[in-house]
């Protein structure tokens, strides 16, 4: 697979949230985790993890990890979603609390609860097809700072050329 990194970095900012929609289910990440977007708005999207990509924990629970990089792409796509054109946000800090098993289908409610000129503050509630809430995932965005999108393309060095160079070349 061929990761288009390029679609990610653009988000369609000052557009109708059904394209916001199209674009987190165009997005490579969505597509190899699995998630189908359902609702988005500002600070708040609702993604579902029908078939997990990953095979099943022998409980028959999608596994932990998948469950957190799920959480963790949807911190980035709320809190685009909710920052001014040209941020883009990191994530800086993840917390996973594992409630009880994870059952498929999955639905993962993500919100940005707080945000500053340099952090946002998101939850993901993850639910099992009862409704009962099985994970909970919260964490911290960085927004500002070296986050901000600019036009040039990241430069690739080589595992060689990293060797060679000082922390302050790469």
């Amino acid at each position: 697979m061929t990761i288009d990194s390029e679609l990610a970095s653009h988000p369609p900012v000052g557009r109708d949230w059904p394209e916001w929609q199209g674009w987190v289910e165009a997005m490579p990440i969505s597509q190899l985790l699995g998630l189908r977007c359902t609702d988005i708005e500002a600070g708040r999207a609702i993604a579902v993890l029908d078939t997990p990509p990953w095979p099943a924990n022998p409980n028959g629970a999608v596994h932990g990890g998948l469950v957190a990089a799920c959480a963790d792409h949807l911190f980035g796509v709320v809190a685009v979603s909710a920052l001014p054109e040209g941020r883009l946000p990191a994530t800086a800090t993840l917390s996973v609390e594992y409630v009880r098993p994870a059952f498929a289908p999955l639905t993962f409610e993500a919100v940005v609860d707080n945000s500053g000129r340099t952090l946002a503050f998101v939850t993901v509630t993850v639910r099992s097809p009862n409704g009962q809430v099985c994970t909970k995932v919260s964490g911290t965005m960085s927004v500002g700072g070296s986050n901000v999108r600019t036009d040039a393309r990241p430069s690739i060095i080589s595992v060689n050329d990293r060797q060679q160079s000082t922390p302050s070349q790469i």
